[in-house]
């Protein structure tokens, strides 16, 4: 069986932290410049690979997939799941701004 390297596949959990810890961060760098942006919404694309091996188990990754060499018969499909979001702050105002408060 081809073995994986867990640390080549990031989680849905994982990319929308990453998003969110960037967005964070362009606020405290912009904070107190005139020029501001507003955000409002992100689109994200992943391409996903479905994996189902010969002994009939399937997998849905989301990521970078690696493998390694083995002798298991697999056939693999990949397909793009798209994702928008619409960022709010934390009383729930539509109206973020990468820049500063």
């Amino acid at each position: 069986m081809a073995e994986r390297d867990e640390t080549a596949v990031a989680g849905l959990a994982e990319v929308i932290g990453q998003v969110r810890d960037e967005l964070e961060q362009a606020q405290r760098v912009g904070a107190g410049r005139d020029l501001r942006f507003s955000v409002e919404s992100v689109h994200l694309e992943f391409a996903v690979q479905v994996r189902k091996e010969g002994s009939g188990r399937a997998e849905l990754r989301i990521g970078v997939l690696t493998a390694g060499g083995g002798g298991s018969a697999a056939r693999d499909a990949t397909h793009t799941i798209k994702i928008e979001l619409k960022p709010h702050g934390a009383n729930g105002d539509p109206n973020i701004s990468v820049g500063g408060p």
